[in-house]
């Protein structure tokens, strides 16, 4: 059984809507939707894919494992988070056809 056949047995997604999930993360671990930058500036000025250098990912929790004895979790469900492109792995569910990331909790950089 590879990773996303694993990990869609622990989610069942909702809705698109509502980015709800029932079932269970793995301790530590993050789902998150991407959220996507805009290509226009405030102006109206269109910005070329080649000038936008992303160092970090912004995305909104959508579900959270429930951490360990040890370690608490520190984001929770709605909050926006910055991680690093690297950070994370994305899946497609087949049911709503839309991507989200796991991203492990360390690795996130910003909660806001």
């Amino acid at each position: 059984m590879n990773f996303q056949n694993l990990l869609l047995t622990l989610c069942k997604f909702k809705t698109e809507t509502d980015m709800a999930i029932n079932g269970k993360v793995l301790p530590l671990f993050i789902v998150a939707k991407k959220i996507e930058e805009k290509s226009v500036s405030d102006g109206g000025i269109l910005i070329p894919t080649a000038v936008v250098k992303t160092p970090t990912i912004a995305a909104t929790v959508v579900l959270t494992g429930k951490g360990t004895a040890t370690e608490e979790m520190h984001v929770k469900e709605g909050d926006r988070i910055l991680f690093s492109p690297h950070a994370f792995r994305s899946f497609v569910h087949p049911d709503d056809k839309q991507e989200y990331l796991l991203v492990p909790q360390k690795e996130v950089m910003l909660i806001y």
